[in-house]
């Protein structure tokens, strides 16, 4: 840190409030809330930071702050900041509107149904939110079918000649030109509270009892109708699975990152039962996990009271805010709880599987394949001037990283430099392999240009393997802005561009490959070092004769190394110190001669 941050953040009261990072042009990094302003700041610059946040931090040039009274305001301010600067480190859901809840007007004399942003103290009822427009809208379908409120808003309410095509489908009574009975009508409005409420299946049994009541009396329309919606309401009833004996609402919050992406789920339960879920995704910025979270509960629920109990994979420090707003913020306390918790994981999963799936068939349509690549093998070349030449595969089943998979080729056949001829040989030891085994994979990637593409083709059509399809993957040149991607029978190759989902996985295979071959060809040059004649002095085993190699950088600094500095080593002794002295100074003199 540079020394007038030091200053600032020695400085910071030990009080609620808002703290800001600012970068040198006074641009807004990051704004935050804290309950202890000074232990919350100093927690970024102690300790050792993952790359993302110590990037974050290389570029804060000054810290500003804003005392609170309490967390609440502390709480509220952040809100009202971020949404006025909109710092590039805050977590930005998709859509930064309050999620929508469903307003019954109860102060109309014929109350009806309408989505809103905002719940207002205007003696409405309101219910919600609704995490997806996807559940809003289900919703509305079944209450528009089941409950015959009024459709028409507003102004055009009364001004009808006739009544609408909902009158004629039985799903509204028609109050704006008939006379309708207000008492009735109360009776649906009290029914559509009580379904919201979570009293569905009391309703249902309450509206089968009046069914009965007029058949009995022979009403059989009035009865047919009641059927209908008893019907209906059984079918909605049935699609929500009880999770919950308390019935409490509560939402669980599952949350995982990598490198790039940050992907939340958002479970919500409402009386008990599971009303829908909820992804998202945002770009990884280097936060560490607690504060992401943090700062996500914040967004999505903003400064008002949501549901009494949320669920969350870890502590966090902030849970005291919302217990100040009447929210229990916790992680799970039970195996109920910690089942939720699993269901919230395993929606989240499933939610990245699908991203892979269509990250898969975009990678098919943009490479024109015959079939999606759910295994795609990636071959790479490593030598240092023809020495120690090796190969690798790194295999992705599905989108991911199958490491089972990998293998590594030590060229046995090729002297000198000539990849080519090393990628034939790799290649052919590979579908050797696949005709025993039977595992073949759907896209075949090889590190290089057309020539190495060409090699890879030849090969595949001299094995008779016409069932895997090939790419070859080009570094870009100086002066070049994206690497490229050659596909056989095409003259122009394709550019791997930045940030797309398919071109991403295409580099990270890539990448992998050559990761994977480094690390081999590292391996075996380390060995090929260690291999030698300290073997022979009794007393060094492998891990004394590791202990001097690593201490002296080397055979070479060995060489050069006097006896006292061989007597300094950790756990060489004086008699095994002169000893290796005088065996490595041989050795020296035999090899001069």
């Amino acid at each position: 840190m540079k020394p007038d941050i030091i200053e600032k953040v020695n400085s910071l009261p030990s009080r609620p409030g808002v703290y800001i990072f600012k970068d040198q042009s006074g641009e807004v990094l990051y704004i935050g809330k804290a309950k202890d302003l000074k232990k919350r700041v100093r927690s970024y610059f102690l300790g050792v930071k993952d790359t993302k946040t110590s990037v974050m931090l290389s570029k804060v040039a000054d810290v500003e702050h804003i005392v609170t009274h309490n967390e609440k305001e502390a709480l509220i301010l952040e809100d009202a900041l971020v949404k006025q600067h909109k710092p590039r480190y805050n977590i930005k859901l998709k859509d930064d509107k309050n999620y929508p809840f469903l307003r019954l007007s109860l102060e109309d004399k014929f109350p009806t149904l309408e989505v809103v942003r905002r719940p207002k103290q205007d003696g409405a009822l309101y219910f919600g939110p609704f995490p997806s427009s996807q559940s809003l809208k289900e919703t509305l379908k079944v209450i528009g079918r089941v409950f015959p409120l009024r459709k028409c808003k507003g102004n055009r309410f009364g001004l009808r000649s006739r009544p609408c095509i909902n009158y004629q489908m039985g799903r509204c009574l028609g109050p704006c030109c008939l006379p309708v009975d207000e008492v009735r009508y109360k009776e649906i409005v009290e029914q559509v509270r009580r379904f919201f409420e979570g009293e569905g299946e009391a309703l249902v049994k309450e509206l089968e009892g009046k069914m009965y009541e007029e058949a009995q009396a022979l009403r059989f329309e009035e009865a047919s109708v009641l059927r209908d919606r008893v019907f209906a309401l059984r079918k909605v009833l049935e699609r929500q699975k009880v999770l919950s004996l308390d019935r409490r609402d509560r939402d669980v919050i599952a949350l995982e990152k990598d490198r790039e992406k940050v992907k939340v789920f958002v479970l919500s339960i409402r009386g008990g039962k599971l009303l829908s879920g909820r992804p998202f995704e945002f770009k990884e910025v280097g936060l560490p996990e607690e504060e992401v979270l943090s700062s996500f509960i914040s967004r999505y629920y903003g400064t008002m009271k949501v549901v009494p109990e949320v669920i969350i994979p870890w502590e966090i420090e902030d849970a005291s805010f919302w217990e100040a707003l009447g929210v229990d913020v916790h992680p799970p306390r039970n195996d109920q709880e910690r089942g939720l918790l699993a269901m919230a994981y395993e929606n989240l999963r499933l939610g990245l599987l699908k991203d892979k799936e269509a990250v898969l068939l975009e990678l098919k349509r943009k490479l024109h394949l015959g079939k999606t690549p759910f295994r795609i093998e990636a071959f790479d070349l490593s030598n240092l001037g023809g020495k120690e030449a090796v190969g690798s595969m790194a295999v992705f089943l599905n989108g991911e990283p199958f490491k089972p998979g990998y293998r590594r080729f030590k060229i046995r056949e090729v002297q000198g430099i000539d990849d080519y001829s090393m990628l034939e040989e790799v290649l052919k030891r590979r579908f050797a392999r696949a005709k025993r085994e039977e595992v073949y994979p759907d896209l075949l990637v090889v590190d290089g240009g057309r020539g190495h593409l060409k090699v890879a083709l030849r090969v595949l059509r001299e094995e008779g393997v016409d069932s895997v399809e090939c790419i070859a993957i080009a570094k870009a040149r100086e002066g070049e802005g994206e690497d490229k991607v050659y596909l056989p029978n095409v003259r122009d190759p394709i550019p791997l561009k930045e940030g797309k989902p398919w071109a991403r996985l295409l580099r990270a295979i890539r990448d992998e490959a050559h990761r994977f071959a480094l690390s081999y060809h590292r391996k075996l040059r380390e060995k090929e070092t260690f291999e030698v004649p300290v073997d022979g002095i009794p007393g060094v085993g492998e891990k004394r004769k590791r202990l001097l190699l690593e201490h002296f950088g080397g055979l070479e600094g060995l060489k050069r190394a006097s006896l006292e500095e061989i007597k300094a080593v950790p756990g060489i002794g004086d008699r095994l110190a002169e000893r290796i002295y005088r065996y490595i100074k041989d050795l020296f003199e035999e090899e001069r001669t």
